[in-house]
């Protein structure tokens, strides 16, 4: 009797466990739908906030959206002063033989490194993404070094790329000599993304066409409508919508990495390994959704303002006793709607600060903690000195502690 008594204790005392432990591991997706993906993330443009994501540091095949690397290869070399939009490309006979989404480029043929990244960025067109990368770097291997150096720059850990396309190497009349297949994380894409369209925002004004014509008016017209179905007057049309890549392969899945704004708020999705082609929409849906009705944008301080109870730092050995201290630049943060009271700001100062001590110099960091952690995505911004301090002579020194010994007796 005495054992189904302590049977029943510890039955209970367990389920009171789960109960009790339960609604904090779901707190954070809290309002987040079921999101049926491989891997999804959802993230703030402005800062790099991760707000949301699942399985989004493991690698997985990307498929075409692998051209968002081609584009900020050519947009580079165009910003650079190497290319021009107009420049005319000479299409050779393996880049006119790359099979799957095309513009059906003919050996020998000129088409403009304008009209080429159209047809990357329009109709996916492996065709054109190889004609870019020869250009640009004499080879698609030589291309291919070009990307995964950039990928390195940028900080997207879980990335390799093998080839300009995103296709896979069997769908290769005659592949690249590189190795291995191309893998990218949800992470990756996005942080790809993010620094695209801030390097190159004209890079928007082409991924946003939703439909275009090749060689309008001649024997060989084609028109096509943009792979990214969430564009206006498209099937699965989002208010806001207006980039970035889809993707697909049989390995890959459906692929898209999505950005929409509203007003001065810009999210980034990412959804790898979704069902169908309408799914990988549906999904970026839900993901939007859930960014614009859960968040807004917030500025936290401005630059050369200061940071919330952290107006000056103590300088002892200064003409002045403290210096006032301000943020270096400006932090804007998505924070969760009605909860700016569970965000909070950590300054770490530098060890062994002593004047003098010019105006704007670093004397630390500030991150912003939400619910007491640190926010995935977001980089600590400076602390500076919002003006100079000298150091204080020996004499005022030995004076000023004078004073402060005899203002203790009091």
């Amino acid at each position: 009797m005495l054992r189904k008594s302590r049977f029943l204790c510890r039955t209970v005392l367990l389920l009171c466990v789960v109960l009790f432990i339960q609604p904090a591991q779901t707190f954070a997706a809290q309002g987040l739908p079921e999101i049926k993906a491989k891997s999804f993330i959802l993230m703030d443009f402005t800062s790099g906030a991760i707000l949301e994501e699942e399985m989004a540091d493991e690698p997985r095949p990307p498929a075409s959206m692998t051209k968002m690397m081609t584009q900020f290869i050519v947009l580079d070399k165009i910003k650079a002063g190497e290319l021009n939009w107009d420049d005319e490309v000479t299409v050779s006979k393996r880049a006119a033989g790359v099979d799957e989404a095309q513009i059906h480029l003919k050996a020998g043929e000129k088409e403009t490194i304008r009209e080429l990244l159209i047809g990357v960025a329009v109709q996916s067109a492996n065709d054109a993404a190889v004609a870019l990368a020869e250009h640009v770097a004499g080879s698609e291997e030589a291309f291919v070094k070009l990307m995964n150096q950039k990928a390195k720059e940028l900080g997207m850990k879980n990335t390799r790329y093998s080839n300009a396309t995103g296709l896979d190497r069997r769908l290769y009349r005659d592949p690249p000599e590189t190795e291995g297949e191309i893998m990218m994380s949800a992470h990756d894409a996005a942080i790809l993304a993010s620094q695209l369209l801030k390097t190159h925002p004209e890079a928007l004004e082409i991924m946003s066409k939703s439909t275009y014509t090749f060689r309008e008016g001649t024997p060989r017209e084609q028109k096509v409508t943009n792979w990214n179905h969430m564009l206006p007057g498209l099937k699965q049309y989002y208010p806001g919508v207006d980039g970035v890549k889809t993707g697909h392969t049989d390995k890959a899945g459906y692929c898209f990495t999505g950005t929409a704004k509203r007003e001065d708020f810009r999210l980034i999705t990412v959804v790898m390994g979704t069902g169908s082609q309408t799914r990988r929409f549906s999904e970026t849906k839900k993901l939007l959704d859930y960014g614009f009705n859960h968040f807004q944008l917030e500025t936290l301080v401005a630059e050369k303002k200061a940071i919330p109870g952290y107006a000056s730092l103590p300088l002892p050995n200064g003409v002045e006793r403290t210096v006032p201290i301000v943020a270096k630049e400006e932090l804007k943060l998505p924070i969760h709607t009605g909860e700016r009271n569970k965000y909070q700001w950590q300054v770490t100062f530098k060890p062994n600060l002593k004047a003098p001590l010019a105006a704007g110099t670093v004397i630390g960091q500030a991150k912003v903690l939400y619910e007491g952690k640190e926010i995935k995505g977001v980089a600590p911004i400076d602390v500076v000195t919002r003006v100079g301090v000298e150091e204080a002579s020996w004499f005022r020194l030995f004076f000023r502690d004078i004073g402060d010994t005899v203002s203790s007796w009091f």
